[in-house]
């Protein structure tokens, strides 16, 4: 990473800066208002939550599952999925109610979701010390509830520019998801770095797209050839790497020579 000063970092977000586990029961609670939504507005006749929860929400993991697994970089239509999933039972929605009950399912999603202690002193350290942050995540559902997840989870307001790509259309490793990160950001490719777990998706791509790349291992240790410039056992270990202590060792810092900010 020698070379251009890095003014900006693009961070996954699964497995980089949270983890994710199954809220089962906030799901199924979620699916018990989806039935009471759905049968006040008339739309037919409505299964139970455990039905809707087997044949919808899980049925479009399982097509959001097979579509990464098949390496197509477009990245899949989750609300379409979605939709045909309750179209399947007999179920149509408008648009508005599509919105509606598809709030409420990701919204219980965000029990599952688990921002580790020092994530968030790490992102405002970074911060503090002048980098531009954002996030670049392959997240195929509605752009708006992932959104209001990050607010819900206090991280929103730490990011300059967030890109998902349900809102691009493409999955990392392309080449046009990493654009439009950048974009958010006003920077350059070569004065940014890519801060991921996945070898593939997020250090091949934004190899190729120009970044400097900082794999972490903190939650998942990807294996397989070709890696990071950088390797780090946890998201907390970017503030030494990115900023050496000044005590004469002769290190120099991974941001060039040129680190005003």
């Amino acid at each position: 990473m020698a070379g251009a000063a890095i003014q900006a970092l693009l961070f996954d977000y699964g497995l980089t800066l949270v983890t994710f586990s199954r809220p089962s029961d906030a799901l199924l609670a979620a699916h018990e208002e989806v039935v009471r939504r759905l049968r006040a507005a008339g739309v037919g006749p409505v299964p139970s939550a455990a039905t809707l929860l087997a044949e919808v929400h899980d049925r479009v993991e399982d097509a959001v599952a097979r579509h990464e697994a098949a390496g197509d970089l477009r990245e899949i239509d989750a609300v379409a999925e979605e939709r045909a999933a309750y179209a399947s039972l007999g179920i149509p929605l408008s648009d508005e109610l599509s919105d509606e009950v598809a709030a409420l399912v990701q919204q219980a999603w965000w029990e599952g979701v688990a921002v580790p202690p020092a994530t968030v002193d790490t992102l405002e350290e970074l911060k503090g010390r002048g980098l531009r942050l954002g996030i670049c995540s392959n997240a195929p559902y509605r752009a708006r509830s992932l959104h209001a997840q990050l607010a819900h989870l206090g991280l929103a307001a730490l990011f300059d520019g967030v890109t998902f790509s349900s809102e691009v259309g493409w999955r990392k490793p392309a080449p046009q998801i990493f654009a439009a990160a950048l974009g958010t950001l006003g920077v350059e490719a070569n004065r940014c770095a890519m801060v991921g777990d996945r070898r593939r998706a997020d250090i091949a791509g934004a190899r190729a797209a120009g970044m400097a790349t900082i794999r972490t291992r903190e939650h998942r240790d990807d294996p397989g050839p070709g890696d990071a410039d950088a390797v780090i056992d946890r998201l907390s270990d970017l503030v030494e790497l990115l900023f050496p202590p000044q005590d004469g060792d002769n290190r120099g810092s991974v941001l060039g020579d040129d680190t005003s900010r």
